[in-house]
């Protein structure tokens, strides 16, 4: 057992479907040692997969074929492995995982061994697309690394307090409560994260402010309504599928047109499950690629980018006012993570026509963001509107070295 007074080198391992971010944060001072990201990994896109490499501030982009994560931490490890601080080699001694469906199991931050092993496999279909990618990394770490202690942080922790009229489903009470058939919700450290950052920044009390948080990647994409530092309601439900269009997941759906398809195409679950989840939203549409910014650079050229990019902008549209009418209006909006950053375009889209409901994008502010929190904010808007980078690493550490200290 550490005390709270002791360094920790913690290497976060933070798998999207299609990105694999790692940081090296030495807590409890919280610096940064060692920051990347691996992207486009196992996709269909039109650049090459990369690694982005930082060590004390320098950086390195390699190239290189990512076939799955594991080829990417394999590669991440080997870069990490040449890395010197003071002439001496960059170490770690935890790792810490974001796993994103515990199921019924989990609740908060746990320490790995071979009963939660157990348990987490008996999830993975939970969440299709990430938990066996990073149920692989963990056995991978056990395996390679086995003096290494792993702790496990939740993507759903945060949502526990969706009251239970958002968390409902329709369905027979006896089968519900049979299966834990309910809303989950998703992405909870990263909205925690913003959550308390735009408070930061804006020198507010999260106790005191009503805020929509849109987490918008470049695999996964969520929209987080917040009352009080409290999460009350999710785009996403049981699993990560529901709710919005994303790279390679259908979103919201009728749920008619599975048992239609299935009847038609004499389809097997598993074959279902896989279209619904691997094979549809911006993929689905438009074909070419399932990234979004490949989108919006084919937009004036293809047809098929324009009507992806509308879906996917008319969606985060009808979930953000429908948050806003929960809350009764926002104090804050926040954008976060690779789209929500990355596409000034997807920003003006969201907010157009929106200064009904207090939000008022000022044109010039959101073309001209670059980087670090901002705030893009018409003079009059009612909403103050925030971009934000998330840090769901930070956070992840936080949890885990809480976990590694706790009596």
């Amino acid at each position: 057992m550490r005390s709270s007074a002791d360094k920790t080198n913690i290497l976060v391992l933070n798998c999207g479907s299609s990105s694999l971010k790692y940081k090296i944060i030495t807590m409890p001072g919280e610096e940064e040692l060692v920051t990347g990201e691996a992207e486009r990994v196992g996709t269909k896109s039109q650049d090459a997969a990369s690694i982005t490499h930082f060590v004390l501030g320098k950086k390195r982009v390699v190239k290189t074929e990512l076939t799955d994560h594991a080829m990417a931490l394999k590669k991440i490890l080997g870069l990490i492995a040449e890395d010197t601080q003071n002439d001496k080699r960059i170490t770690f001694d935890l790792f810490a995982h974001r796993y994103v469906h515990p199921g019924k199991f989990f609740t908060k931050p746990v320490r790995i061994d071979r009963s939660v092993l157990r348990k987490l496999k008996e999830v993975l279909s939970l969440a299709a697309i990430h938990n066996p990618i990073i149920y692989k990394l963990i056995e991978f770490c056990d395996e390679e690394y086995r003096a290494v202690e792993q702790i496990a942080v939740f993507d759903t922790s945060f949502h526990k307090t969706i009251p239970p009229e958002f968390s409902t489903y329709a369905l027979p009470v006896k089968l519900a409560k049979k299966y834990s058939l309910r809303k989950i919700g998703f992405h909870g450290i990263s909205h925690r994260y913003v959550m308390e950052e735009a408070c930061r920044f804006l020198g507010r009390d999260t106790k005191q402010q009503k805020i929509i948080s849109c987490h918008l990647g470049t695999g996964g994409s969520s929209v987080c309504a917040i009352n009080r530092g409290k999460s009350v309601n999710t785009s996403m439900g049981f699993t990560p599928l529901e709710g919005l269009m994303m790279n390679t997941r259908c979103g919201d759906l009728d749920l008619g047109v599975i048992f239609y398809m299935m009847f038609k195409e004499n389809f097997s679950p598993e074959a279902t499950e896989n279209i619904l989840n691997k094979k549809s939203g911006i993929l689905g549409v438009f074909n070419s690629s399932s990234d979004l910014r490949d989108v919006v650079n084919s937009i004036e050229s293809d047809s098929k980018a324009k009507m992806a990019f509308g879906m996917y902008a008319r969606r985060v549209k009808a979930y953000l006012g429908f948050y806003a009418l929960i809350l009764k209006r926002a104090d804050i909006l926040i954008f976060t993570d690779s789209l929500g950053t990355g596409l000034p375009v997807l920003r003006q889209n969201v907010c157009a026509a929106m200064d009904f409901l207090g939000i008022d994008l000022d044109p010039d502010k959101n073309r001209t963001y670059t980087e670090g929190v901002c705030d893009i904010s018409a003079a009059g808007s009612e909403t103050r509107i925030l971009v934000i980078p998330t840090n769901e690493e930070l956070m992840i550490a936080r949890e885990a070295y809480k976990e590694l200290v706790r009596k």
